[in-house]
């Protein structure tokens, strides 16, 4: 059985406890949390050994054995807990994002590759049900080749006044976005290779970063993406998966709250217009912990490795880019 450590002892830090225990194939063997109230709460709380909750990776490594870390820190810290990881031979699965800097994000991607080890980061979202079939559909030729993808997201996001999702700029596209950026790689299978984004904020909105905005994404085949967002809606709310139309020579398929609709009514003899039953697949959690746990054992890379994920970042930093500069940013300008 793998033996882990979790570092990040916070909410999302007890969320991956929780998913860890429940999952049957690791053993968490040591905590690290330097913030003691976290650590009474894990403790009091959720039931972590006392004796095992240590102030740093560092000291935790002096005491234990391990085969990977469960890296739940700000994104600030993911570099200096995967730098300690590599250099003692441990595996890493960190929460997303990469990093909260891009040229961070490259580094960690070529620490993790010259040590050998698999480093995986946790895109939850391309694991639920909708993006795994839609996927396949797509694969399976059902719409021809897609032209077009147009994914609408209206949600009251974030609304806890002080914290760094309300004070920092472009917050809404650096943490929330990245889910929806690499479910569209992942969806349609391909990196797009510019973008355009303009991003506003509304007069009864509560983030001093834009929390608006509207994205196209150039793809090289002639596919086009665009992202259309309102983080201080107060209506009535997509899904957290956003709604999503792939428009395609032979059809539409599109997410419409947690349904999958395939279309085709013009220029066919067999018009269509059904419900398409979604994929049975694990929750994301536990998927995630598979798909780990599986490149570990059988030494491939895993789903949404840091070499690949490095890609659903670049469409952050660059749709972030575009907006400060209101141009069109070349994906390659990162590099």
């Amino acid at each position: 059985m793998l033996k882990g450590i979790v570092t990040g002892l916070g909410g999302r830090g007890l969320h991956w406890v929780k998913e860890a225990r429940a999952h049957g194939g690791c053993e968490l063997v040591a905590y690290v949390e330097p913030n003691e109230e976290n650590q009474r709460r894990a403790v009091d709380q959720h039931g972590v050994p006392k004796e095992k909750v240590f102030p740093s990776l560092d000291k935790a490594l002096k005491k234990v054995k391990a085969d990977f870390v469960l890296d739940v820190t700000p994104p600030a810290v993911h570099k200096d807990i995967a730098e300690l990881a590599f250099k003692t031979g441990l595996h890493v699965l960190g929460e997303k994002p990469l990093s909260d800097d891009y040229k961070t994000a490259m580094k960690m991607v070529k620490l993790g590759t010259k040590a050998g080890l698999k480093h995986m980061i946790t895109q939850n979202y391309r694991f639920s049900p909708q993006p795994r079939t839609t996927r396949k559909l797509l694969a399976d030729d059902l719409i021809g080749k897609p032209g077009q993808c147009d994914v609408r997201f209206y949600m009251c996001w974030a609304d806890f006044p002080g914290s760094h999702y309300v004070t920092q700029p472009y917050m809404l596209i650096n943490d929330m976005m990245v889910h929806h950026f690499d479910m569209i790689r992942y969806v349609l299978g391909q990196d797009p290779v510019a973008v355009n984004a303009t991003t506003w904020n509304h007069p009864w909105g509560w983030h001093k970063g834009d929390a608006a905005h509207s994205i196209v994404f150039q793809f090289a085949d002639g596919l086009w993406a665009t992202h259309v967002c309102v983080g201080c809606a107060v209506g009535s709310r997509t899904s957290w998966n956003g709604d999503w139309r792939i428009e395609g020579p032979k059809g539409s398929i599109s997410w419409e709250g947690d349904k999958i609709r395939h279309a085709h009514l013009h220029r066919t003899d067999k018009p269509v217009d059904r419900e398409v039953p979604p994929l049975q697949v694990p929750p994301s959690g536990k998927a995630i912990l598979d798909e780990f746990f599986g490149a570990i054992k059988e030494n491939r890379e895993p789903e949404c490795s840091a070499a690949d994920n490095i890609n659903s970042l670049a469409m952050v930093f660059a749709a972030i880019k575009s907006a400060k500069e209101k141009r069109w940013v070349k994906l390659e300008e990162l590099a």
